[in-house]
């Protein structure tokens, strides 16, 4: 072989290797809204069918939720009582003292349930996550894991649930109440104050478990 020849086809396979040399992988770019946690165990789990991220703290509090699907309500559910009735306050009052006595008698020292509060103002604001330790709600999650804030109208033992049917009893109107025949808990309470629209508030608790 001359040494032309040679040369022309060294310069030839060297040609060849330049592209492949300059196809090089485009640098991953990370998700402007996803910002790093220092100290923290988070762990980045993509949404089916969207292109965004979120941050899940607690696996196990998001697998609580799945006990959150949509359920039809009968209208023969729980009791409802017409407080405009002497009778029937009297009656509401009787009830409500006899399952919490229930509750009160054989309730875990601490529970977790998933709690939500809806009312005609501000409207429903998604289920939570209730911890109560020691009778007292210590802490509170939304559906993503993230840890919500602490309100006194929404973040509820259940013995806050209980003050408040006890409040209800001195007000006119309609409560209709149903209760976990395990546990003795309000599972279900919808009110509506007398002869004043747009008043209506519903409570539903679900997915009770004691904590060791």
């Amino acid at each position: 072989m001359s040494g032309t020849l040679r040369i022309i086809l060294t310069g030839s396979i060297a040609l060849g290797v330049i592209p492949l040399a300059c196809h090089r992988r485009a640098p991953v770019q990370r998700q402007p809204d996803v910002r790093r946690e220092i100290k923290d165990t988070t762990r980045v789990v993509p949404i089916r069918d969207t292109t965004s991220v979120v941050a899940i703290r607690d696996t196990s509090v998001v697998i609580f939720f799945r006990d959150t699907a949509p359920s039809v309500l009968l209208p023969g559910r729980g009791r409802t009582f017409k407080l405009e009735a002497s009778e029937e306050r009297q009656a509401l009052r009787t009830t409500v003292s006899k399952e919490r006595e229930l509750w009160r008698s054989s309730k875990p020292r601490d529970y977790r349930f998933l709690l939500r509060v809806s009312c005609f103002c501000p409207g429903t604001r998604g289920w939570l996550l209730i911890e109560v330790r020691s009778g007292q709600p210590l802490r509170a999650w939304d559906r993503m894991g993230r840890s919500a804030t602490l309100t006194d109208w929404n973040t509820l033992s259940i013995d806050g649930l209980y003050d408040n049917l006890e409040h209800a009893a001195d007000r006119n109107g309609e409560i209709q109440i149903a209760f976990d025949p395990r546990w003795h808990f309000p599972t279900y309470i919808r009110t509506n104050a007398a002869r004043v629209p747009d008043t209506w508030g519903i409570t539903d608790v679900r997915a009770f478990r004691p904590l060791r």
